[in-house]
Formats: C-alpha cells, sequence, structure tokens
C-alpha cells in the first residue's frame, strides 16, 4: 500500500469512529498520515453474574409484558442515581396504541435496570402492560414522571431504550431527529457511538428511526431543552436468554453502555 492510500485508510478509520463524516475527507497530497495507535487495554467489567441476572429479571418483565394495571396501581418504576444521564425504557412492557396492545421491547427494561445497577444511571421503564404508550403519546403518567425528573436534576442526555426487529441490518441505529435532537451536543453522539463500537457493535445507523414522526420521548425531552437519542437496538443483542452467543453479544452490549455512562460523570463499579 502506497503511503497516500495508507493516509486515506487512517482517516477513514477515524472517520468510522464516529458519528458522522464530512464525505471529502482527504489526506492533502504528499502528506504523511500520523501513525496509528491502538487504545490502551483496560479490564473487562461485566460478570457472568451481570448478565444472569439481566436474564432473570427479563422474566419479570416478560411475565408482565401483557397484564394492565388495575385502578391505581403503578405500570412504570423511577430508579433515582446520577444526574448526567436519564435512561428510559417505555416499551419495556407492551404499550396501548390506538386502543391496541402492542409488542414489548424486549430485554430493554432489563438492560435498563442493570445501567442503573451498574453505572448509578437514573431510570424510568415500564412494568406492566402500558394504558398509554409514552412513545406515542404526551398525556401519560410516564411522560410525568420524565418531566419531574428532568426538574428535579436536568440530565446532560437521556437515552431512549427499543428494540430493533433482527432482520434490519444495523446493529445499532441512532434516532436524533436528523441531529436536532442533540441541541448541538454532537459530541455525546460520537461518544456514544465510539463506546459501542469498541464492544463490536460496528454496524451502525443515523436516523433510519429518527424520532421525529410521533410523540417520542426523544422528540419530547428535547423540545425541554435536554438533548436526547432514541436508541434502536437489534434484537440480536438484547436476547441474553437465547443461548451462550446472545448472552456475550448482551454482555458486550451492556459494557459499552455501562462506560459511556460512566463517562459522563457517573459512578461505575470497580
Amino acid at each position: 500500500m502506497t503511503r497516500r492510500l495508507r493516509g486515506l485508510a487512517v482517516v477513514l478509520v477515524a472517520c468510522a469512529a464516529t458519528a458522522g463524516c464530512a464525505s471529502d475527507l482527504r489526506p492533502a497530497p504528499g502528506a504523511t498520515a500520523p501513525a496509528a495507535v491502538a487504545p490502551p487495554l483496560t479490564r473487562a467489567i461485566i460478570t457472568v453474574e451481570d448478565v444472569q441476572r439481566s436474564i432473570e429479571d427479563e422474566k419479570g418483565f416478560t411475565e408482565r409484558a401483557d397484564r394492565l394495571p388495575r385502578p391505581g396501581e403503578p405500570w412504570f418504576a423511577v430508579l433515582d442515581g446520577c444526574t448526567e444521564v436519564l435512561i428510559t425504557a417505555p416499551h419495556a412492557t407492551k404499550p396501548t396504541r390506538e386502543g391496541q396492545l402492542r409488542f414489548a421491547d424486549s430485554g430493554t427494561g432489563s438492560l435498563a435496570v442493570a445501567l442503573h445497577r451498574l453505572a448509578s444511571a437514573r431510570v424510568i421503564h415500564t412494568t406492566l402492560a402500558s394504558p398509554s404508550d409514552p412513545n406515542f403519546y404526551d398525556d401519560n403518567e410516564f411522560k410525568v414522571a420524565v418531566a419531574a425528573a428532568l426538574a428535579a436534576r436536568e440530565p446532560v442526555l437521556v437515552i431512549d431504550l427499543h428494540a430493533s426487529h433482527e432482520f434490519r441490518p444495523y446493529d445499532v441505529d441512532f434516532g436524533t431527529m436528523r441531529r436536532r435532537s442533540l441541541l448541538g451536543r454532537d459530541d455525546l453522539l460520537a461518544a456514544l457511538s465510539a463506546a459501542l463500537r469498541t464492544e463490536s457493535l460496528g454496524n451502525q445507523s443515523l436516523d433510519f428511526f429518527a424520532a421525529a414522526v410521533n410523540q417520542t420521548v426523544t422528540k419530547w425531552v428535547s423540545a425541554r431543552g435536554v438533548p436526547a437519542i432514541q436508541l434502536e437496538l437489534s434484537a440480536t443483542w438484547l436476547s441474553a436468554g437465547a443461548g451462550s452467543l446472545e448472552a456475550h453479544r448482551y454482555a458486550q452490549l451492556l459494557q459499552g453502555l455501562v462506560r459511556f455512562v460512566a463517562s459522563l460523570g457517573c459512578a461505575q463499579r470497580e
């Protein structure tokens, strides 16, 4: 490979580590590209017990997924944590949309709980079938709880967790309303993208589901001045209980998100 082609390769690798790149990035004619530097090795932080606990947690979400709340019974939980990041999982159980129960985003509830446990993230997740879809309607108690969380301690970022169909071609899609929901904080998207890419979620998409059409959590939060991302994760990364390979992939996903949340200032388990 010539020196000029090596320089182009370095630029492309650096570009791929971020959420977006200008298409005309090229090394200057005759320029010598800097040598690629491997990131420092770090110790893994996710344990067998962490994955096993998520598998058990998800069984509980599945058991309650289609049971609507009785009068006065809460249908979501609020878990307190650090100020810097708020995780929402509005489809951890089946949501009611246009009078019908829809499918749950399996795996997102247990992932949110794991991020609270391991990275001290603040979390709001459904616990029973929701009488009103929090990612489709605004006038429900779930969004009232999100508003209270924003008012109590405004986070740096809100991540709204969702599962995406296994047949879709990406590992993860970042819904940002064509970057409008980032409110100028493109650095947060780049850091989240890099954290997941490090853990092998390399096939990344931007705004396949832009979170801009319905009354999404991402749209609602960003309208209140807080950056937000709708994180659409392939179900192949969320099915920890399906087998050994799936459990391994879940551990990688969880590790990437724990490290990202910790990078924003939340406490990370030693």
